[in-house]
């Protein structure tokens, strides 16, 4: 089990809303989650999508402390993979459709070149076995220029079009995915987010949302500041913020969760002021003192 969920203290009212959300015990279906630095935002978020893959339920997590250029197909795309490439094939063979690429079937016998795109001339070749392409296997991405992917455009309308048919391969996809049970979107770092980004979450995600999408989608943001998002959207947002630790919190985290002795507490807490991510550092190098300790003896 990992670590953040051994040392998990304090937020039950954040993870006990969000157990509530997933189980359907309320119609808030999203999460705004506003505190400052070294809060703890992170470990919560942590939490919510080990809760997910302990009940078996389909997650997203994207942290923008990543700093990639996210925009709507690098989102598509990580959603895919996450949540199981073999449900999206559509997706994937819309994606390659716009990459102009030509993709060569090896294996089998002898191959045949398969022209994806709307011009003759590809870009570029991508070998694939059969195994990978047919009988509903999974359906690779089209792979060129140091696995960057690009929309073939000439146009500002051709560049919409291409965005508006990946978008709506990707919420047909999901859309079967949905009837097997919720999905839960987790975007974390939101003060990070991309322009790009944070206009698909809005103007795709949460408006299908507010469309009434058949299914459950939950969407957990987490940041230093929360985004304003559209009124139609009001009845369905709960929002909520981070206490520091008290001193107890303190004490379990320190000496239950952790299992650090010989440390005056008293201090700790005030050097930490009750900051997660602070105490979190300060129990690190407690814990690599130990270490270095023991090697020497």
């Amino acid at each position: 089990m990992p670590d953040y969920v051994d040392w998990f203290v304090n937020r039950e009212k954040q993870y006990q809303g969000f157990q509530k959300m997933l189980a359907g015990e309320t119609t808030r279906s999203i999460m705004l989650v506003e505190a400052p630095a070294d809060m703890g935002k992170s470990w919560v978020v942590q939490r919510m999508r080990h809760l997910c893959e302990e009940q078996g339920v389909g997650s997203v997590l994207v942290n923008f402390r990543d700093r990639r250029a996210h925009d709507y197909l690098s989102l598509v795309r990580v959603a895919r993979d996450q949540l199981g490439a073999e449900s999206f094939n559509h997706l994937t063979q819309v994606i390659n459709n716009f990459t102009n690429v030509n993709i060569n079937l090896v294996g089998g016998g002898p191959s045949r070149g398969v022209n994806v795109g709307d011009v003759a001339a590809a870009q570029g070749d991508v070998n694939l076995t059969l195994q990978e392409v047919a009988g509903g296997n999974i359906i690779k991405d089209n792979v060129i220029r140091d696995n960057q992917f690009y929309i073939q455009a000439d146009s500002e309308v051709a560049r919409r079009a291409a965005e508006i048919q990946i978008n709506d391969a990707f919420f047909s996809c999901l859309s079967d995915v949905l009837k097997k049970g919720p999905v839960v979107f987790l975007f974390d770092s939101y003060e990070d987010v991309t322009k790009e980004a944070d206009q698909w979450i809005q103007e795709y995600l949460l408006a299908r949302i507010a469309d009434g999408l058949p299914g459950t989608i939950l969407v957990i943001i987490a940041g230093r500041t929360a985004p304003e998002l559209s009124s139609s959207l009001k009845q369905l947002i709960a929002k909520t913020g981070l206490t520091l630790f008290t001193e107890d919190h303190v004490k379990e985290y320190i000496q239950v969760k952790r299992k650090l002795t010989g440390l005056d507490l008293g201090t700790i807490f005030k050097t930490s002021g009750g900051y997660p991510g602070l105490l979190a550092k300060m129990a690190d190098v407690a814990a690599m003192d130990d270490e270095e300790d023991e090697d020497w003896l």
